[in-house]
Order: structure tokens, then sequence, then C-alpha cells
């Protein structure tokens, strides 16, 4: 025996603390004041967790890092192992609470690493989080990689914080990939995105709200008589305002028009070129029908 080789080192543990995963399986639950989705983002909730009567705790009922995506995707996403149990549950928690954060219109899903940690971790009969049981925010971090290796979420590369020197997205998108491993008609999906698209842009609706039919309506409806009264406002004291100059000269209408609208635009006022003024002011006085009441006038000047 050769008496000069120095013993290996042994690389596989680290110190003598327990390298085992603290929190093994972890669950999200939506928290109970919250309102039940809608349509098929309700639809897909569903399906991933479902509520056990008899014994009253939630559970998984579908798990979706199961699919088949995770498997034949993982030469391209240049991983040799399959995903480890560990990481496979907490991709289910992972998947529930992002179905429940998701945005309908745009699919942006905002993020809060520590919260979301916070949220999946298990808690005791106070309602404290157990921090022996606690799932770290690094765990969290590498699952939501694992999750944009394999085209599930997509996270903009612009978008990410900095916290205690590692960087973290501030928002992730679920991709069409992602939606279907809820299991949902994704035809009527994409109906009701379009459907809340269009009722943002009619400002039916708020970037991220969510309101019933009902309401929707009324505020729809609210808007409209909002609008009905300022426009008609706004009539009576350009009435009031016509009634008043056209019976003066028209320079001394031009000159009246020009003050109060150079009173209105305030410190903007000294942004515009005479030019530019003047044709705000025939436009003024186009809009109150000021020009041509009684005889010719001189027309406006080209620009």
């Amino acid at each position: 025996m050769n008496d000069n080789l120095t013993p290996r080192v042994d690389r596989r543990h680290r110190g003598n603390h327990s390298t085992v995963c603290k929190c093994p399986d972890p669950v999200y639950l939506r928290p109970a004041h919250y309102k039940p989705l809608s349509g098929e983002q309700g639809r897909a909730l569903r399906n991933l967790m479902q509520h056990d009567r008899k014994t009253g705790y939630w559970q998984v009922r579908r798990r979706v890092s199961t699919d088949i995506r995770f498997v034949i995707l993982r030469q391209a996403c240049d991983r040799k192992r399959a995903i480890r149990p560990e990481m496979r549950r907490l991709i289910d928690a992972l998947f529930v609470a992002f179905v429940n954060a998701a945005d309908l219109a745009t699919d942006i899903i905002t993020l809060n690493i520590s919260k979301l940690a916070e949220a999946l971790s298990p808690r005791d009969e106070n309602d404290n989080i157990i921090p022996e049981k606690a799932v770290t925010v690094s765990r969290v971090s590498r699952a939501i990689q694992l999750l944009c290796l394999f085209g599930v979420i997509d996270a903009p590369a612009t978008e990410w914080d900095l916290m205690n020197g590692c960087r973290f997205p501030k928002h992730v998108m679920l991709t069409e990939a992602g939606w279907q491993l809820t299991g949902i008609n994704m035809d009527r999906l994409r109906a009701e995105q379009e459907a809340r698209r269009q009722a943002i842009r009619d400002g039916i609706l708020q970037p991220g709200e969510t309101l019933s039919l009902k309401a929707a309506r009324s505020r729809w409806y609210e808007s409209c008589r909002n609008r009905t009264i300022l426009s008609r406002r706004t009539r009576a004291l350009e009435g009031k305002q016509r009634r008043r100059l056209e019976e003066l000269p028209f320079d001394e209408r031009k000159r009246q028009v020009a003050e109060r609208l150079y009173r209105s635009l305030g410190e903007r006022a000294g942004t515009f070129s005479p030019q530019q003024f003047e044709k705000l002011v025939w436009q003024q006085l186009y809009q109150l029908k000021l020009v041509n009441l009684n005889a010719p006038e001189t027309p406006p000047p080209l620009h």
C-alpha cells in the first residue's frame, strides 16, 4: 500500500448539516376571501385543485409536472436527467398560483418571489410560517427558470429585479403551452381573452380588474351617462360664450378667444409659436361658429 496517496475529498456532502429538502410537498391555497374566477380561467383552477368535502383539505387534482412535455423536451432544454420528485411537486403548486394570479387579457403574472415562497410554505396553528419547513426563495427561482426552459412560461429579459445579489423576474407570462397543461378548452379561452381586451379598449374594465357581467354593464352605463352630462355642459358653455361674442366685431371676437385660450393653456402657452397659436385660435373660432356671421371675413392664414 502506498502511504503517499492522499485521501480523496468527499464532495458529495456540504458540511454536517442535512441537505434534504425542507418542504418536499408544498401546496398553494387560494385565500378564502378571493372571488371565484369565472370562465375557462376558473375551470383551469378547478382542474388543478379540488376541495375534499370529507376531510376539508385541498388536494392537487391535476399534476402538470407529469405532462410528457417535460420528457420529450428534456434534450432541447439541455437536461440529461428527469425532474426530481420534489421539484415536480413544487411546479404543481406554483402552477396553481400562476393560474390564480394570471391576467386574462395579457397572460402577465406579477411576481414577488419572497411573497410567493411564503404562500407555499406550511404554517402552524397561529398562521405563522414554520422555519424548518419553509420554501426558500432560491428554490422558487430555480423552478421558474426551469419552467421558462420548457416554454411553459416566458420571462422578459429586460424586466428583472436585484435582491440579495440575485436577479429575479418582475413578472412572467403564461404561454399557450402553459394554459394547455391545465386541460381547458383553448378556443373558449381565446374568445374570453379577446372579449376582455375589447372591454379594456372600450373602457369598461381596467387592466387586471375582474368584474361580473352585470357590474361591467352598470359601469358602462354610468360612464355613458357621465360622458353625456359632460358633453351637454360643454355645449351649454360654448353656446353661452358664442351668444356673448357674436355681437362683437370679428377682430374683438378673435382677440377674446385668443385671451381665453391663452389662460386655459397656462404654462404650456410658451411652447407654441405665433403661427401654431394662431391656428389654435382659428380652430376655436370655427368650433364656436364665430366665423362668417354677418359679412365676409378675412380667411384664416395658410400654414
